[in-house]
């Protein structure tokens, strides 16, 4: 059971955030981490490839807010973080000219320094590293 301290680190990481990311939850940041994960492992459709690097932001907002967390919410969500990170490094391949410690986990934002292992659609013009 989570405590108003637990709610208040929440609800502190949300409002520290909005200018960058808008009013947003954990809750819809995890959510919305799993179905960016899920469209990466269906085969992300080239003709959204420039949307990509506005998509992952999730991930973005997660690794921000994650340190405001009290460490019982972190405990309680951790699990489930790590799982949609190796969902999402399986589904993914480095960059092309990318350093591999920059796009494995340890190196910073390394979700950003990866692309689809999967691209499905018509012959568009893709994204540089792609």
């Amino acid at each position: 059971m989570l405590s108003p301290e637990d709610y208040a680190s929440i609800h502190h990481a949300g409002q520290a955030l909005a200018g960058r990311y808008g009013v947003v939850t954990l809750n819809a940041m995890l959510e919305a981490w799993a179905f960016f994960v899920e469209d990466v492992e269906d085969g992300f459709d080239a003709d959204s490839a420039f949307e990509y690097r506005h998509d992952v932001q999730c991930r973005d907002w997660l690794a921000e807010a994650w340190p405001m967390l009290t460490e019982t919410v972190r405990s309680l969500r951790e699990a489930e973080l790590r799982e949609l990170d190796a969902r999402y490094l399986s589904a993914t391949v480095p960059l092309l000219g990318v350093g591999a410690d920059r796009a494995e986990p340890g190196g910073g934002r390394w979700w950003r320094h990866r692309r689809p292992r999967l691209v499905e659609g018509g012959e568009v013009w893709l994204p540089p590293g792609w």
